[in-house]
């Protein structure tokens, strides 16, 4: 008799959006569009990914953060370039190199963050986020009025009010999807 080996479970991973796709066997592979190549992302390197994948918007905030606290504006621009060389080096040349090459990419099988956000989030979870987006979107803009901003500062901070919005309104219609689910339960 020969033993069925049994294949471990897939965890569910906290990873969607552009470049994250599943594979035929549910795992989760990240696509890097400069390479052409897909890496497989495993529970361990899931924390290294977010930060990797999100590393522009981290890297923008810390500028931004360092140009309002203790430097110019020249110099936080300095900064912020550094950072973000130093980023993609490291996700290039350390964090890539540590991934299993993947060649089988199913780029049918990409996880949206709608899809992501119905599949794993909790609805209370979903309705904070929903009030803090809309929060930020109008915070923002908020702050902007009251230390009076430059144009070019208005419409940086309009931006990221527009960002909070669309994030926002993703987080509405994944609740009503939610509801929707429930209802036909």
């Amino acid at each position: 008799m020969s033993k069925k080996k049994r294949s471990k479970p897939v965890e569910k991973i906290r990873l969607s959006g552009r470049n994250i796709y599943t594979d035929k066997k549910g795992r989760v592979i990240f696509y890097d569009m400069l390479t052409k190549k897909g890496y497989l992302i495993d529970k361990k390197s899931e924390n290294s990914a977010v930060f990797f994948k999100n590393r522009f918007v981290v890297i923008l905030f810390a500028a931004i953060l360092f140009g309002a606290t203790f430097l110019s504006v020249i110099q936080a621009v300095i900064a912020w370039a550094v950072m973000m060389v130093l980023a993609e080096l490291a996700f290039r040349r350390v964090f890539l190199k540590k991934l299993e090459p993947v060649t089988d990419v199913d780029f049918e099988r990409r996880v949206s963050a709608l899809q992501y956000i119905i599949e794993n989030k909790e609805k209370s979870r979903v309705i904070v986020l929903i009030i803090l987006y809309f929060l930020f979107a109008i915070l923002v803009v908020l702050n902007a009025y009251t230390e009076d901003y430059s144009v070019k500062l208005w419409v940086f901070s309009g931006c990221l009010s527009v960002v909070g919005v669309y994030f926002g309104v993703l987080h509405i219609i994944a609740l009503v999807k939610m509801n929707g689910k429930d209802k036909k339960k």
